[in-house]
């Protein structure tokens, strides 16, 4: 049998016994192909609420089984089958397991969008999505009380000088995304732009924003009370998206993402400044952190699909202090044209 490849397609030439050369094409190369345990693993209806719920989104066994309303053992059980099959990955907090899709699933397109829009013909999918948003607004009001910004951790002065000596440019419209309480970034961009949203989950923070705002009169900075993967803001509406200290809060890093780049204008900018990975643990639980960092291949993974291109990164090293503090990692990404 000779494999060769054409036109980016995977194709083999065997010879049969009439001495006939006989062209098969298969699929595109990617990680997760076609067999039988892969169809059995996604047939299941609960197995397919399963993946669907963490597209995009980690959560325990008892989360799970809570939103499906199953037994914890089944909920383990079901869970097992597509680990089986590469289709989850986990990680460890305490005692905690954290379940998500595979690298390896988000890469294999052709099985990804065959399981979502099976998903999509689920005639109770609005109701399995409702439970899912209520149990991510629990997470959220057991950890907003922990939220800090990166002063405390590792987000230091030389880091912000870092990444806005990229952005001294003037620009029309910036999101601020996290602005967090003060919005001292917001302000900063509002000697630079037209218009500044500040956007923040936290509605505390909002009604702290808007009093330093009509204390300083500042008028082209308008607060935004959202989470960070639903913005209320048109597409293609920003010319700079920021992203300062945030990303590590987010339950889909995916999906934050992608709501960054969907404001941006074409050949707008997505400025990213974030935690570098890391492993001090206690973050989680101190400071409200879901993710301990990001390195470069991880964002550059998360932003492969989408519409647009990574200009610059770089890892900053805190100084010397008294506190300890962490590296943290930049990125500045243009949208496609």
């Amino acid at each position: 049998m000779t494999i060769y490849l054409k036109t980016n397609k995977l194709y083999t030439t065997q010879v049969i016994s009439t001495g006939v050369h006989v062209q098969h094409q298969t699929s595109h190369l990617e990680p997760i192909q076609p067999n039988l345990e892969l169809f059995s693993a996604i047939s299941d209806e609960v197995r397919l609420k399963i993946l669907m719920i963490l597209d995009g989104t980690e959560f325990t066994v008892n989360e799970l089984k809570e939103m499906l309303d199953i037994h914890q053992s089944n909920a383990s059980r079901h869970l097992a089958k597509l680990s089986a099959c590469d289709l989850l990955k986990d990680r460890r907090e305490g005692t905690k397991a954290f379940y998500g899709l595979s690298d390896d699933l988000y890469m294999s397109q052709s099985i990804l969008e065959m399981i979502r829009k099976t998903y999509e013909q689920l005639p109770d999918k609005d109701i399995v999505q409702s439970k899912v948003q209520e149990k991510l607004i629990e997470r959220r009001n057991n950890y907003s009380r922990k939220f800090h910004k990166l002063d405390e951790t590792g987000g230091s002065l030389k880091a912000l000088i870092s990444l806005f000596s990229k952005l001294m440019i003037p620009f029309e419209h910036a999101v601020d995304i996290g602005c967090g309480e003060g919005g001292d970034l917001s302000l900063m961009l509002s000697h630079q732009c037209r218009q500044v949203s500040a956007v923040d989950i936290q509605p505390e923070i909002i009604s702290g924003l808007k009093k330093i705002l009509a204390d300083k009169n500042i008028t082209n900075v308008h607060p935004i009370e959202a989470d960070m993967t639903r913005i209320p803001l048109p597409d293609s509406s920003a010319d700079l998206v920021l992203m300062s200290q945030v990303l590590h809060h987010a339950s889909s890093p995916w999906e934050a993402l992608k709501e960054g780049v969907r404001l941006l204008k074409p050949s707008g900018t997505l400025a990213l400044l974030d935690l570098a990975q890391h492993n001090e643990e206690e973050l989680r639980e101190t400071h409200g952190h879901i993710w301990l960092g990001f390195d470069q291949k991880r964002i550059e993974f998360l932003l492969k699909d989408l519409p647009c291109k990574i200009l610059a990164t770089e890892v900053i090293t805190s100084e010397e202090c008294e506190h300890k503090k962490l590296p943290a990692i930049c990125f500045i990404v243009k949208k496609n044209p």
